[in-house]
């Protein structure tokens, strides 16, 4: 069970960041409205190399981007893309509530946040994002930042682990 749950957050956080990284690179300023902005090419780009993903940032793409839409089309794809077809249905709303889903995603903005800089000289894409992330996990401070996450969302939350 526990690959299967580890192997579930890892799919479900994957819409999350992709629509972080696109916000953190495609949006723009339209008179007092952020903007994800795609061109048609750059959209075709991101079908070939991303496939069912690139799906979000169609959807998002000319749109006033605000918290409540991308939480909106990031739950609607995951709804249409795992719960009931690659997971039981029921079991999705189990991972994102998880203290794993959430210290996974947590991280992720840390990570983000304390990379900004590097991050902003030069699009790299999302691929290399995840690599990147995955290599800083593994170092000592990362260890230190998610241990934390998980014992205050355990203290915060209560244990949600799922059994």
């Amino acid at each position: 069970m526990e690959n299967k749950i580890q192997s579930a957050v890892k799919e479900v956080s994957k819409p999350f960041k992709f629509e972080h990284w696109l916000r953190f690179y495609f949006v723009h300023q339209a008179g007092e409205d952020l903007v994800i902005f795609l061109s048609p090419e750059h959209v075709q780009k991101l079908k070939e190399k991303y496939g069912q993903l690139s799906r979000l940032a169609e959807e998002l793409n000319g749109k006033v981007i605000s918290p409540q839409l991308s939480q909106q089309t990031i739950v609607q794809y995951i709804q249409q893309v795992y719960d009931g077809t690659k997971y039981e249905v029921g079991f999705i709303p189990r991972v994102l509530d998880s203290l794993e889903f959430n210290t996974e995603i947590h991280g992720f903005n840390i990570w983000v946040s304390l990379h900004e800089e590097q991050l902003d000289k030069k699009v790299l894409d999302f691929d290399t994002w995840l690599e990147i992330y995955d290599e800083w996990k593994k170092t000592e401070n990362a260890q230190k930042i998610i241990m934390s996450l998980k014992v205050n969302g355990m203290q915060n939350v209560g244990s949600n682990k799922l059994n």
